[in-house]
Formats: structure tokens, C-alpha cells, sequence
């Protein structure tokens, strides 16, 4: 998948100024595949080592050895379409963009589809605390929709203008999502707008666990470090005002997968096992506390978050 990825953006209309590829731990085969093709893209390609697991931690290495004024984020896993980067660049002209984002659609490895869906609202975050996604497996009615401003975007198809945010957020736990709505969260703080390009969509073949349903596998990573890292984003980002409400959300309310108190009831329908999911409220309980306090201390320690 990331030979394929690479070929995507090797065939892009306006070509890459530099891609950098993140390997992690003792993935060598990632290492070699940027060497192997390092030839053949058109484009300077290069492969930094990170150490560390988890996005944050990659999203990082690559951003400290990149030059770029606008930074283009795609994963290994993904296909661009050859006008991907020259959409996405056509919205720097306006200087109060900071980050620009895109759908995808997801395939199985056999070229099959994910269901298509109209689901609403897209890349939301209500006042109390409720962020809605809904970034994916669009209706192709959606495909002629004019670009929105929203509040956050997904990481496998988005950009960002390098004056409008410090860095991701390294206090985050390992988890695939979150760190993009704190990266966004970051470009509103500093007074830019994110823009949603409903037209510029690429392909998507996921196949890590991540997206298996369900309790089985290891809760802590699918369920409580998630927990953490959505408190922390609304520790470190909400303003004053709301803090308390945000908090009381979390904890009161919750979703089916990182449940409050009310989400208790449609998560023990969903997935059975009261017992169970009481245990899971407790650690979910835990993990939110320990995010806001986290992300509350960051905030202190953080200029520029009084927009939010």
C-alpha cells in the first residue's frame, strides 16, 4: 500500500516539493520500500526513523525534518487523486486559511466498497462537547457540495499552513484519531479558518485493527486511551466558560464506545455484558479525569487558546 500511495503522489499534477515517509520501531521494510522507489517518483523523497510508537510521535519526526510551508498529510494506506495536492494548495491563497482537509472513501483490499452514508453534521464539535466526524464513505449526491468551514479534519487527507500551529500534540496517548481535531483546535486558536474540500476525496484501504468493532482486543488502546486524549483536547482547548459543561459531558454522557453514565444503557444493548461495561464506565471515568487534568495543565502552560 505505501508503493501505491507513493505512485499516487508521483503522478500528481502539481508535484510534491519534498515526501517524507515516517518508519517506526524495527519496520524496515517501509525503510526500504522509500529507497527502492527514491528513483523512480520525481520528487525528493525521504524515510526518518521514529523510535517512538503511535502517530503523534511519527506526525512529528516527519514535521521536524520537512521545509514546507504547507504541510500535506496522507497515510501509507491511502491513494491521492493526481489534483489531490493542487486543491489543496488553490486554498493557501487566501491568507486567513490555515488547514484544509478532504473525505475518503474505504475499500476492502479487494477493491470492494464500505456502504456509502449521509450522515450529518461533518467535522463538528458542539459547544458542550459532542465532535461528530462523519468524514468518510460520503453519498455521491455530496460530491458537488460547496467547501465548509468546520472545526476539525481527518489526518489521512488534510493540510496545514506551518505559521498556524506549533506542533502535534505530543501529550496524547497512542490512538488513531484525536490529534487531528487538537492540531485544528490549534489553527482556530491562532485565528484561521479549516476548510472541508468535499470534492477532493482519496482512497482508503484500512486494514489495521483500529477499526475492528466490538470489545474484543486490547480496551486500553481501542477504548481508554482514546478517552484520555478527547478529554485532553477539551481540557487543554475549551474556554473558561465552558469547562464545566465539557467536563460534566464527558462524564455524565459520554458515547457507546467511551461511555458516561447515560451511554451505559445503548453500549450494554450494543454490546451486552452490564457488568462489563460498568467496569469499562469506571476505567473510562478514570482515563477522562486524567486527560482533562492533563490537557488543562498544558493549556496553562500554552498561549494562543483563548479563541476556543
Amino acid at each position: 500500500m505505501l508503493t501505491k500511495c507513493l505512485q499516487s503522489l508521483a503522478a500528481q499534477r502539481t508535484k510534491a516539493g519534498e515526501v517524507i515517509v515516517a518508519w517506526q520501531g524495527d519496520d524496515s521494510e517501509t525503510r526500504d520500500t522509500v529507497s527502492r522507489m527514491r528513483e523512480c517518483v520525481g520528487f525528493d523523497l525521504r524515510a526518518v526513523h521514529c523510535p517512538a510508537p503511535g502517530i503523534v510521535p511519527a506526525e512529528n519526526a516527519a514535521l521536524d525534518a520537512s521545509t514546507g510551508e504547507i504541510i500535506l498529510l496522507i497515510d501509507d494506506d491511502a491513494i491521492a487523486p493526481v489534483d489531490w495536492i493542487e486543491r489543496h494548495l488553490a486554498y493557501y491563497d487566501d491568507p486567513r486559511v490555515g488547514a484544509v482537509g478532504g473525505p475518503y472513501d474505504n475499500f476492502l483490499l479487494d477493491g470492494t466498497a464500505y456502504p456509502k452514508r449521509a450522515v450529518e453534521p461533518v467535522g463538528e464539535l458542539k459547544w458542550y462537547g459532542k465532535s461528530s466526524g462523519n468524514m468518510h464513505d460520503h453519498s455521491p449526491q455530496w460530491q458537488n457540495r460547496a467547501p465548509r468551514e468546520i472545526a476539525h479534519l481527518v489526518g489521512n487527507n488534510m493540510s496545514l499552513r506551518r505559521t498556524a500551529f506549533d506542533r502535534m500534540e505530543d501529550g496524547l496517548r497512542p490512538y488513531w484519531q484525536t490529534f487531528e481535531m487538537e492540531v485544528c483546535l490549534q489553527v482556530k486558536a491562532r485565528g484561521y479558518k479549516v476548510l472541508f474540500d468535499f470534492q477532493n476525496k482519496v482512497q482508503h484501504y484500512p486494514t489495521g485493527l483500529a477499526y475492528s468493532p466490538g470489545r474484543d482486543g486490547d480496551l486500553q488502546v481501542k477504548i481508554y486511551n482514546g478517552a484520555y486524549n478527547y478529554a485532553f483536547v477539551l481540557g487543554k482547548h475549551s474556554p473558561w466558560h465552558l469547562r464545566a459543561v465539557r467536563l460534566g459531558y464527558l462524564l455524565g454522557v459520554g458515547s457507546v464506545n467511551a461511555p458516561g453514565v447515560i451511554a451505559v444503557l445503548p453500549a450494554t444493548s450494543r454490546y451486552g455484558h452490564l457488568g462489563r461495561e460498568l467496569s469499562i464506565l469506571l476505567k473510562t471515568w478514570q482515563s477522562h479525569i486524567a486527560g482533562w487534568r492533563a490537557g488543562s495543565k498544558k493549556r496553562m502552560s500554552t498561549p494562543n487558546l483563548s479563541r476556543n
